[in-house]
This record gives C-alpha cells, structure tokens and sequence, in this order.
C-alpha cells in the first residue's frame, strides 16, 4: 500500500489548514491588543469617513483628560455601555470635562456635548474592513464556527492518523 498522501487528503488539509490560520490571525487581531491595553470596536456608520469607514476594526486606548487634544478621534459609550460612537473632538471644554465631537462625514456637529466619563479612549489606529470579520467572531454563529472549523481540522487530522497507521499495518504483514 502507499504510504502518500492523497489529493483528496491533501486538499482536506490544505482547506482546514488556511481556515485555522485565517480564524487565528482573526482572533490574534480582535484578542491581543487587549493585553497591550487596548480595546477593539468595530465602525458601524460611514460618519468618520474617509478617516475611518464602515466596518473598520478600531484600536481604543484609555487616556487621562489632560492628554486629549483638538481632533483626537475618541470612543465614547452611552450610559449602560450596551452603545459606542467614534468621533473626532473639535472642542474641549476644560472646566466641566465635556467635548464637543463631530464625525468627519457629517455636516454637524454632534447634538449635545458629551463627558469625558463616557470616553472609552483615544483611537490610535485602525484597520479597514477587518471590523465585519471581528463582529461576526464576536457573534454567536461566529462562535459555533470557530468551533466546527477546529473540530473539522481534529477530525481531518484523526482521519489521516488512522489512514496512515492501517497502511503501516497493511504493509508489516505483506
């Protein structure tokens, strides 16, 4: 019997291979900003665009009052922080820890000034489209398939042990 791989395996391997690494990276992306001090929010309006658009991946750090500066773009949540927005600060008011943000693509600013206790941080940087990939893997369906795609990939490669040790077999006995 031989011992090689077949093409049928071989793409078997190939196809949870490439699924593994692409969910690892995706995962690597969403996950290890949060041990450098980082939070991820991924962009569901066009209104900071062209800076940053629809479906960008945005990196958020926490930063003291003190530090924010005229056209930082921030991160900021709604009282139960169940709701996030993303825009640029075009006015700082000192005495009360307010802004006055505006997003870049609309034509006002924003209705009411908002409070520096609902910043969640300055956006360092972004990076475009990767937010669709980081909301789906932060879904439950994203979840399940993580899942399956990892029990695809044991499963492939218990199927190609078994397949290798019978021909192993068959051949000590010829």
């Amino acid at each position: 019997m031989n011992r090689n791989v077949s093409a049928k395996e071989k793409l078997k391997i190939l196809i949870s291979s490439v699924a593994c690494c692409l969910i690892a990276f995706l995962l690597m992306i969403v996950y290890i900003p949060k041990l450098i001090g980082y939070e991820t929010y991924y962009i569901q309006t066009g209104s900071m665009n062209p800076v940053i658009s629809k479906g960008s991946l945005v990196f958020v750090k926490e930063i003291p009052f003190a530090d924010v500066k005229f056209g930082d773009i921030m991160t900021f949540h709604n009282d139960d922080e169940t709701e996030f927005f993303t825009h640029r600060v075009i006015e700082i008011d000192q005495n009360n820890q307010m802004f006055t943000t505006k997003g870049d693509a609309n034509r006002e600013e924003d209705p009411s000034p908002t409070s520096y206790y609902f910043a969640k941080g300055r956006v360092d940087f972004s990076i475009p489209l990767v937010g669709y990939a980081a909301e789906f893997l932060n879904s439950v369906i994203g979840k399940v398939v993580i899942v399956a795609v990892y029990l695809a990939w044991i499963a492939v490669e218990i199927e190609i042990f078994i397949m290798k040790r019978k021909a192993s077999q068959e051949e000590e006995t010829v």
